[in-house]
């Protein structure tokens, strides 16, 4: 039985009861103080009620979900090479692969996309969340670990800064320069099962024993020990910001009672049941009860009326006369009658309106429609879908550039990347109807192939890619030009192989079809305007 259980004894029988009060006990209680910063909630506790909570689970998956669960993508920083047939440069192409390589194998065991589902997790738990960062020989990132975020704790930060190199990288030139910036840094500490591991923070570039996160001095690491030091790995901290601690704080914790109060009402409701001492009818008599007859109500009550099983059982009771009549006179009567007691009984659970009451409040903090926790039944399709742009808008889209801000900053700068930027994917939430007729129009308005690509794949979700047989400066070209030149090439292909007497045949070699498009381009300007637009729709024919 685990701690967070306890057991309710019945007449002899063990009903065991989920507990959501009872915390477990810190395993750093005692160590607080100068060296161990205490967190302002009890971070096991906060992680334990996740699993007790009976709406908390469900805002959690939806922000794991609609936030990490779509993937990334790389982004170029710098356009494609028009000398390369619009295709980017072999090194940006490598590096490309390299990067990608990376996060396809950046853990043994964990994708990377379940080590951001559970990153989220904690932090939407306890307000933190932590990624150990392990480096090879050359000080390359090879290793991406999730660290639990309950048995984290922090240290204060140094006194004193520490010097340390930043690399920033310059947009016009696509380098990197470092710089001088003093920070102060801080340790981290894990317990589990008894053991103390000592972690530092991401960037520190001094040597901090694991074992006691003692910062090291040069050389020290070999020193007379015979090299039994176990340097520290780096911890990637991240937090819901809150002013009042270096820790960070669950948004929802505002509503912490709510969360308690929700559960000590399932919690009366569930024992109602096992507990129920209210039969439906009672049988009064008028008269003397049998032997035992009392004996027997108590054993039928502790028997036979707790639990579901006792909703339907009837109670017989024995009576007999309450005194002797005189001989002669009329024998007393026994007076027996059913007394109906469902209106003492609970028809429905206890506390509807409060836990109701309660789900909404927690379900606000995370700002939340009810849709994303399964609340469906009074929702249209135009609802719905407002709904979804209200919350991509709002929620989730600011909390994955928040991610992203750190894999493009801080992990990016490390690893060399130059050419490339992290973007995290998102869920389509635009109306392809309307999407669709303004395409139209601003294809009729001047949008290129290449603008009118990018924004299909967005429309897609994914990437689309350019076929290697095209002369790439077809990209280029305002989209209605490049269809009309398509027209009118098909059309003279037509008109030549009819003319030789044989079958028409499509174009099949990019060099043909570019040396038609060329042939035709007078009569594709004439109707189309000198703008490359139709001047009635086009707000750029002047």
């Amino acid at each position: 039985m685990s701690e967070n259980e306890r057991v309710t004894v019945i007449k002899g029988r063990d009903v065991t009861l989920p507990s959501s009060l009872k915390m477990t006990e810190d395993p750093f209680a005692g160590q607080y103080g100068d060296s161990v910063t205490e967190p302002p909630y009890s971070l096991d506790f906060l992680a334990q009620l996740m699993e007790h909570s009976n709406v908390l689970s469900q805002c959690v998956s939806a922000m794991e979900t609609n936030i990490d669960g779509f993937g990334f993508r790389l982004v170029p920083i710098g356009k494609a090479d028009p000398e390369n047939d619009g295709e980017y440069t072999k090194e940006a192409d490598e590096e490309r692969r390299r990067v990608e390589n990376f996060f396809k194998y950046c853990n043994p065991d964990l994708p990377y996309a379940q080590i951001r589902r559970r990153t989220r997790r904690d932090l939407e738990s306890t307000g933190n969340g932590y990624w150990e960062i392990i480096r090879d020989a050359e000080g390359g990132i090879s290793w991406i670990e999730h660290v639990e975020s309950h048995t984290m704790r922090l240290t204060p930060l140094d006194r004193r800064p520490t010097e340390v190199k930043v690399r920033i990288r310059d947009d016009e030139e696509n380098l990197y320069r470092e710089e001088t910036y003093p920070k102060r840094f801080r340790r981290f500490v894990q317990i589990r099962n008894g053991a103390k591991v000592y972690f530092k923070e991401f960037g520190d570039p001094r040597a901090v024993d694991s074992a006691t996160g003692r910062v090291l001095g040069e050389g020290e690491m070999n020193g007379a020990d015979g090299g039994n030091t176990v340097p520290a790995t780096e911890i990637l901290h991240f937090k819901i910001y809150s002013p009042q601690s270096q820790y960070g704080v669950p948004r929802w914790i505002g509503n912490l009672l709510a969360a308690l109060g929700s559960r000590q009402a399932e919690e009366v409701n569930y024992e109602y049941f096992e507990n129920n001492t209210v039969p439906p009818l009672a049988l009064l008599v008028s008269g003397k009860l049998g032997d035992n007859t009392v004996k027997r109500i108590q054993d039928f009550v502790d028997d036979h009326m707790r639990g579901r099983k006792g909703f339907h059982k009837m109670l017989v009771v024995e009576a007999s006369p309450s005194y002797e009549a005189m001989p002669g006179a009329p024998v007393p009567k026994v007076a027996i009658q059913f007394q109906p007691l469902s209106d003492a009984q609970q028809k429905d659970a206890l506390f509807d309106n409060y836990d109701k009451t309660n789900r909404e409040k927690i379900r606000s903090s995370f700002r939340l429609p009810p849709i994303y926790v399964g609340l469906t039944s009074d929702y249209t399709r135009a609802t719905a879908h407002e709904s979804r742009g209200i919350a991509e808008e709002q929620v989730f889209s600011p909390e994955r550039e928040d991610h992203d801000f750190v894999i493009n900053r801080v992990l990016f700068p490390v690893m060399g990347v130059r050419f490339w930027e992290y973007k995290s994917q998102a869920p389509d939430t635009t109306d392809i109807d309307v999407m669709s007729q303004a395409l139209d129009v601003f294809c009729r308005c001047g949008l290129t192939v290449r603008e009118a690509r990018e924004e299909i794949g967005r429309l897609l979700n994914r990437t689309l890619t350019v076929p290697e047989e095209i002369n790439a400066d077809y990209l280029d070209l305002p989209l209605s030009v490049y269809l009309e030149r398509l027209r009118a090439g098909a059309r003279q292909t037509e008109e030549a192989d009819d003319g030789g007497g044989g079958e028409g045949k499509p174009v099949e070699k990019a060099a043909d079809r570019a040396e038609l498009f060329l042939r035709s381009l007078e009569g594709i300007q004439k109707s189309l305007g000198e703008g490359g637009c139709d001047g009635d729709s086009c707000a750029h024919a002047d």
